[in-house]
């Protein structure tokens, strides 16, 4: 089942604290930063950065894309 990203405008309170990236309307954990770019003529898009803890960068979920694609 695909996930779709959604842009979330982040506030503390009523104050506008930045932007960031969710699932299903939940923020997605580890976000360190986000940057929007836009382009004349192009679509805009956004770069994420993450922290990536020890267990993640050790034990990574294996995703084999040739059976997504038969799905």
């Amino acid at each position: 089942m695909k996930k779709h990203i959604q842009l979330a405008k982040l506030y503390k309170g009523t104050e506008f604290f930045g932007y960031g990236l969710a699932v299903d309307g939940i923020l997605l954990e580890q976000q360190v930063d986000t940057n929007i770019s836009t382009k004349p003529n192009e679509l805009p898009y956004i770069t994420a950065s993450f922290y990536l803890k020890e267990q993640q960068a050790e034990n990574p979920i294996i995703i084999d894309l040739d059976q997504r694609e038969t799905e």
